[in-house]
């Protein structure tokens, strides 16, 4: 259900409600301040959050839990936490890759790395949804033996939107000639093995790059990859999606390019309803790392046939970015990248861009006679596209916001989306700091946007937006800081 209310804008239902936003809070923790959390998963009666002293790896939800502690609780409806238990392994090096639920189960998957055997594990374990302990035996679902350097890999793990299905993945280079390798494994919600599959490739490690990935309720996974020679002005990265089915021991390949352009980010996205996988991003006309318009393209799930559009920025809509850094005359943007798409009910997408970027500085402390270095995040404006399926921009969107800190990994930069059947509100910290206002910008299915303060800067509350979650149509829950002790709000619209 959440699945859909995710992944579906009914963009064809007309008009604009005036929603009326509410925010509740838990009761703020007196132990454990300052702790990085992340709503994982709900249920009918509550929701979960898994803690950390460590800021998570916001790519791949991946935990460390060496000098780390690390707890999951469970908060029913009234936001009354029910319970708040340490989650303990039988390694220290064990690193948590994902917990999500299967069906009615919910899993924690971790890796170790079995030196003996010189190999990358990965295991499922069970959790009591009463209690949070572990139960039974973790399973052994799916290993990496470590290459010439030790390497020891990452999984990359997904479900099916049914729930029914989970795949690992994970990329390997060859004893010999150190030509990577790329494994899957498709199960069951119970774990058995449907099928697994390994594809040789001509390409290294570091150069051969996992863009996105699905994997789609008749066991077919879908995975876009593009290459990346570490050369700035790389004009053409091979797009390329690969599609792997239990019937066949050879990958298709379908590439994804335009004949005059080169084609810079992408996500794609499952459509079931009109029986397609879609693709949105950005393309240049001279490189890989600015944007001069939208790419879209949508391919059959039946006869595989691929139908790809492009368009330009309007002027326009770059005169909105005077003050900003372009390139190729000020047409190309720069710093924007792909976070997600949305589908649409009719086929066409929301394209969902921010631009951001990390700048570093070295310094030498002459008392301790060693150098440091700081790292700065930039987290800018927001980009909204509305693209119809014969690849033309409906609408645009631009929310303006400057968002700077250092060294806290950007988890309270950036924002959080919730999704009704006409609007899109983006939630946001104006500034990162102890206290700051609270943004929520909504749009409707017309492009038109209304601003307000949802949080006011003398509540002393900062947001993380990468720990919330959508629970339900109308509400979020989102971890914070609430005069500097772990709290979590929730924003009912």
């Amino acid at each position: 259900m959440m699945k859909n209310i995710l992944s579906i804008f009914l963009l064809l239902i007309i008009g604009f409600k005036a929603y009326s936003q509410k925010v509740e809070y838990s009761t703020a923790e007196k132990t454990f301040q300052r702790s990085f959390s992340k709503v994982i998963a709900q249920t009918a009666k509550g929701f979960y959050v898994i803690k950390s002293q460590l800021a998570f790896n916001n790519k791949q939800e991946q935990i460390r839990l060496r000098d780390n502690r690390v707890e999951i609780s469970y908060f029913e409806n009234n936001m009354v936490v029910k319970y708040s238990v340490p989650m303990t392994f039988p390694n220290n090096d064990a690193e948590i890759q994902d917990i999500q639920f299967l069906e009615d189960s919910l899993y924690v998957f971790y890796s170790i790395a079995n030196k003996a055997n010189n190999r990358n594990e990965l295991f499922a374990q069970r959790i009591n949804l009463e209690n949070g302990t572990f139960i039974g035996q973790a399973k052994l679902i799916d290993a990496i033996e470590f290459d010439k350097r030790r390497n020891k890999g990452m999984f990359y793990i997904k479900k099916s939107k049914n729930q029914k299905l989970i795949t690992s993945m994970y990329k390997q280079s060859s004893a010999d000639d150190e030509k990577l390798s790329i494994n899957i494994k498709v199960m069951d919600s119970t774990f058995h093995t449907i099928y697994e599959k390994k594809y040789k490739t001509d390409t290294y490690d570091g150069v051969l790059l996992l863009n996105d990935f699905k994997l789609s309720n008749d066991t077919t996974v879908y995975f876009l990859t593009s290459i990346d020679l570490e050369k700035k002005m790389l004009r053409d990265r091979k797009y390329t999606l690969n599609i792997s089915k239990s019937s066949s021991d050879k990958l298709q390949y379908i590439p994804l390019s335009l004949d005059k352009y080169f084609i810079k980010d992408i996500k794609m996205e499952l459509d079931y309803i009109n029986k397609n996988i879609v693709f949105a991003g950005f393309y240049s006309e001279m490189n890989s790392f600015s944007s001069a318009g939208i790419f879209y393209a949508r391919l059959n799930f039946i006869d595989l046939k691929l139908k790809m559009f492009s368009e330009s920025f309007k002027a326009k809509f770059l005169t909105e970015f005077n003050t900003e850094r372009t390139i190729n005359r000020g047409t190309e943007l720069i710093n924007y990248f792909v976070d997600k798409i949305i589908l649409r009910t009719d086929g066409g997408v929301i394209l969902v861009s921010e631009s951001n970027y990390v700048t570093e500085s070295t310094n030498y402390n002459s008392y301790y006679q060693l150098y440091t270095t700081s790292y700065t995040y930039h987290y800018d404006n927001i980009l909204l596209f509305s693209i119809n399926t014969d690849g033309k921009i409906h609408w645009e969107s631009i929310i303006r916001k400057n968002q700077v800190s250092e060294d806290d990994a950007a988890f309270y930069s950036s924002y959080i989306l919730s999704l009704d059947v006409d609007q899109i509100h983006v939630i946001y910290n104006k500034y990162i700091r102890k206290a700051t206002d609270i943004i929520s910008c909504s749009i409707n299915n017309k492009g038109e946007t209304t601003e307000k303060i949802l949080v006011k800067e003398n509540d002393n509350i900062l947001m993380m937006p990468g720990g919330g979650k959508q629970i339900s149509a109308d509400q979020l829950i989102v971890p914070c800081i609430q005069k500097n002790k772990s709290n979590f709000m929730r924003i009912s619209f």
